[in-house]
């Protein structure tokens, strides 16, 4: 025991050196897995980024190129990277977000991020080098340490408090940006419409304030302030990206509430939202336009009450219907295809049509971006003319026993113009039969009886219609007469999370009943979970298409799920 005292004693200098070696290259390691778990959660961002504005890898390279390189990753090794690989080499990593995988190469933590590896080792030999000297203090004035050996532990313990307290803030304070607190977060703008009949001394945008205050405790700075009667313009900064949604939701949820108060027979649809989330820094122009556009969205839409759009670093403002025209008329689209799929065996039974209009700086825009828009009769016809004849010579150089369903613009179905091309179109290349036409409920029930040329056209041709965006078996019996529809599409409001939902799976479970009763297959849309799938099967739903299946193809095909 006494010889091991002795060497320790005479090795004193080495085993402390060592020892703060290894505390070195620890913390070092500690700092460096927090910088490698911070490019992890931006490679997943951007990949969800990507997947959420449907770029294509194969179309949009340059678009990928440019995003890529703003959140500091490379698609592939650049000319440049490669004359320092001896020196530095790069790191691959593959990202993936529900159908999409994307391999991205990054420089090391150690090297984008230098400053934090010198800030923290220079903490540490500053800690280490007063401690030594303090040491050799201690050792030189000996007996004047033992005559304060009550008050000199004291102070020393409370300077290494103080230091070690030093330390663990900056650590926790860079954590926090390493893990991208920051990046992972977006500020929320909404306009709101309130079609409610307050009390004339009632302080409408006091209330609100009230209102955000209470149910959304844990937001700090959030805003509140009154356009004009109608509109309310909501600001909530830091929102979780996940969140952002749920927050929409809930602010509409708790304003519907608090109307509620005041007018009893308000319903839902008479609050719609149009939100906006963005980063730092953006234009708040840009913002107002988008948060209206959405709100444009919203109105229009008889379901859907909230409407959120993105301000991003590819894209920051939507395409006019001028834009789209234009576009179409020089051919800068294209058309992709999203399989629906029999539950009982996987195989496809038909497509729908999805367009996508290219921009020079947007990529490919898909038609939520530009679809509500306002259009002219000719214009309408302008759109539908050129998916139809895309679609046409699709089927005709890629045969194929699969039916291709086009959703048509509503103007176009009450265009005799329309029908008349159709007809001819149609009837020259017998396709008609591996046609069909989708048409929203609302739309179809409200204009029977303008729909009569279309429907005979239709019956003529062979071709065949299906209802979309059914939410209730109200009127499902109504189709009794109808030959012309062939199935129904059940509304993207009773599929989404539908197994948590047991009020929407009792409606489901009444519109196959009834469905069933005329011998009409029902489909699901925007199945994303396998949750959601099971459920469906249960209640009777004969397909569904969504991104848990697959993501738009550019090409038919036979593949089958598992």
């Amino acid at each position: 025991m006494q010889k091991t005292k002795h060497w320790l004693l005479k090795n004193f200098k080495g085993i402390s050196f060592v020892l703060f070696l290894m505390m070195l290259i620890s913390f070092n390691f500690i700092l460096n897995d927090a910088l490698h778990q911070k490019v992890h959660v931006s490679g997943q961002q951007f990949v969800k980024q990507v997947f959420e504005l449907n770029l294509s890898p194969s179309i949009n390279n340059d678009v990928l190129i440019a995003l890529a390189k703003s959140e500091g990753f490379m698609l592939e090794v650049q000319k440049s990277a490669e004359h320092f690989r001896s020196l530095v080499n790069l790191e691959r990593e593959v990202f993936t977000y529900k159908t999409l995988s994307l391999s991205l190469y990054h420089y090391p933590a150690w090297v984008t991020q230098s400053y934090l590896f010198i800030l923290l080792n220079l903490i540490i030999l500053g800690a280490v080098n007063w401690s030594y000297r303090w040491w050799r203090l201690l050792k030189v004035n000996h007996k004047v340490a033992l005559k304060n050996q009550v008050i000199q532990p004291t102070k020393t313990t409370q300077q290494k408090q103080k230091k070690t307290q030093l330390i663990k803030q900056v650590k926790s304070c860079e954590l926090s940006s390493l893990y991208g607190a920051n990046a992972v977060s977006h500020s929320l703008f909404l306009l709101i419409e309130c079609d409610c009949s307050f009390d004339k001394k009632t302080d409408k945008e006091a209330s609100f304030k009230v209102l955000i205050i209470k149910k959304l405790t844990e937001l700090k700075g959030a805003s509140v302030k009154e356009l004009n009667s109608s509109y309310l313009a909501v600001t909530l900064p830091n929102i979780p990206i996940n969140e952002l949604d749920s927050y929409v939701e809930k602010l509409h949820k708790n304003l519907f509430l608090i109307c509620q108060n005041h007018q009893k027979n308000i319903t839902h649809k008479d609050i719609k939202i149009g939100a906006c989330d963005y980063q730092i820094g953006a234009d708040q122009v840009t913002v107002y336009q988008l948060a209206k556009s959405a709100l444009v969205l919203s109105q229009s839409n008889l379901l859907q009450h909230c409407h959120r759009l993105a301000l991003n670093h590819c894209q920051e403002k939507l395409l006019s219907s001028k834009q789209v025209i234009e576009n179409i008329k020089k051919n800068k689209f294209i058309l992709f295809f999203q399989p629906l799929f029999e539950l009982s065996s996987g195989e496809i039974l038909q497509h729908e049509a999805l367009i996508r209009v290219r921009h020079s700086q947007l990529g490919l825009l898909a038609a939520r971006y530009f679809i509500k828009q306002v259009y002219s009769n000719q214009d309408a016809l302008i759109l539908d003319k050129a998916v139809i004849t895309q679609v046409k010579k699709l089927m005709l150089s890629e045969p194929s026993a699969l039916t291709v369903s086009i959703n048509l613009h509503p103007k176009n179905w009450f265009n005799n113009a329309f029908w008349e091309w159709v007809t001819n179109q149609m009837a020259e290349f017998k396709l008609n039969a591996k046609l069909q036409f989708e048409i929203s409920e609302i739309e179809f029930f409200t204009h029977r009886e303008l729909l009569t040329n279309a429907l005979n056209v239709i019956k003529k041709g062979h071709s065949h219609i299906v209802i979309d965006n059914i939410k209730s078996s109200e009127k499902v019996a109504m189709l009794v007469g109808y030959s012309q529809v062939c199935g129904l599409k059940l509304s993207y409001e009773l599929v989404h999370l539908l197994n948590e939902n047991t009020q929407n799976q009792k409606k489901i479970k009444k519109i196959v009943e009834a469905a069933n009763l005329l011998n009409l297959p029902v489909y699901a849309v925007g199945v994303d979970t396998q949750k959601e799938l099971f459920t469906l099967g249960k209640l009777g739903v004969v397909g569904a298409q969504g991104f848990y299946f697959s993501e738009p193809l550019q090409e038919f095909t036979q593949a089958v799920f598992n």
